[in-house]
């Protein structure tokens, strides 16, 4: 499953190991000897930093329905970060999500 110790991945857990708490900075499922680092993603597909593929079978624990990369997804927030993509005042985008929610999910007040 694992490239091996002089791979690309295993040099970037030897460099995260010095910088972060078990060498990463979430909650992943590690396999020793080192985690595999992701590089690309496309539909199901992840591929790592090595060039290996394989199936993404978690999608973020499902927070990727759609697969990585999906075409509409990607139109959608290249034009939000266009607009703006961060700030301390409300949007019009917020209230929508939350009325959106309000009225799915009945409840939330």
């Amino acid at each position: 499953m694992f490239p091996d110790r002089s791979s690309k991945s295993a040099q970037l857990f030897q460099r995260a190991a010095a910088a972060l708490p078990g060498g990463v900075a979430r909650h992943p499922v590690v396999f020793p000897p080192y985690l595999v680092y992701a590089e690309d993603a496309q539909g199901c597909r992840v591929t790592d930093v090595d060039g290996t593929s394989r199936i993404d079978f978690i999608n973020n624990f499902s927070a990727q329905i759609h697969g990585h990369a999906h075409p509409a997804i990607v139109r959608v927030i290249q034009e939000q970060a266009s607009r703006i993509t961060s700030s301390i005042l409300p949007t019009e985008s917020e209230l929508s999500l939350a009325e959106l929610l309000r009225d799915r999910v009945p409840a939330i007040d």
